[in-house]
């Protein structure tokens, strides 16, 4: 082929189309699901005709993010459960399974909210997001393993957070739990990829979810300015020019849970808004 010819298919080209990510009826087991970046990937789930599980320990919450689920027009289980311990992981893998029949996707996203540094942490402290956000996606996948090899293959998705690559300055918990979740999700990408079960973990940047107007609040009170100035000093930090919200966390989420995705597994992928400065190659 000549290079004419080359140079006009390229400037033809118009892109794959429509992606089709093949979720309907798909059964989701989606932990922290009530709120914040786990709700939101529940519901896009919910949209692509997904059946979504979620687990929390916020009955009120659950409730609302159910029948918000159930309005998308799919089937929806909440389940009230301490992920913290190997009985409430299995309890959620089984409830899933119950209510569903099948178990296709794991998105391990339920976590804690605490920081500090070596010196302002007891020893459970400092790993406290080691020993329940990254110990329960471990208990998580072992319980669904089985389920998803018996489906013929699936998707576990972690969400851990920037913190894994570029610590601040109380981020002490989060650097150990999600860097610790990144290496077993690489590890366990090797083991179950022959079976057709992909595993991948996003790293989400500070995000706008329902604990940002505190958090915003103690920003403000600590530069002494007003809450418009503290915002700003927030998205200083993003090239995009804003702070990722949920709903920016979702799409790759649910496009790592695709059929798209199947040879994509053990990568560690930022949403950051560009926020972090370093080049991983």
């Amino acid at each position: 082929m000549c290079l004419d010819n080359i140079y006009m298919q390229a400037r033809t080209y118009t892109g794959a189309g429509k992606i089709e990510l093949h979720l309907r009826n798909k059964s989701v087991l989606v932990t922290g699901g009530n709120r914040g970046i786990g709700l939101a990937i529940a519901q896009a789930f919910a949209d692509e005709g997904s059946n979504v599980a979620i687990v929390g320990r916020d009955r009120d919450a659950l409730e609302a993010a159910r029948a918000d689920i159930v309005e998308r027009g799919v089937k929806a289980k909440v389940i009230n459960a301490d992920l913290f311990t190997a009985e409430g992981c299995a309890t959620a893998i089984n409830e899933t399974v119950n209510s569903f029949g099948s178990l296709e996707i794991l998105i391990s996203n339920a976590s804690t909210n605490i920081g500090g540094t070596l010196e302002t942490l007891s020893d459970e402290e400092a790993l406290e997001r080691v020993m329940g956000k990254t110990l329960a996606a471990i208990r998580l996948a072992r319980g669904a393993l089985p389920h998803m090899r018996k489906a013929g293959g699936g998707r576990i998705v972690c969400i851990g957070g920037t913190a894994a690559r570029t610590p601040a300055k109380t981020s002490l918990p989060s650097g150990l739990g999600n860097s610790s979740l990144a290496n077993f999700t690489k590890h366990l990408s090797n083991d179950v990829g022959p079976d057709g079960i992909t595993v991948n973990i996003v790293h989400p940047s500070f995000t706008k979810t329902d604990r940002y107007p505190a958090r915003l609040e103690a920003r403000a009170m600590e530069m002494g300015v007003n809450i418009e100035e503290a915002e700003a000093s927030f998205e200083a930090n993003f090239p995009i020019g804003r702070i990722v919200e949920p709903q920016d966390i979702a799409p790759m989420v649910l496009f790592l849970a695709s059929s798209g995705a199947a040879a994509v597994t053990g990568q560690a992928i930022a949403v950051d808004g560009g926020s972090s400065q370093l080049v991983v190659y």
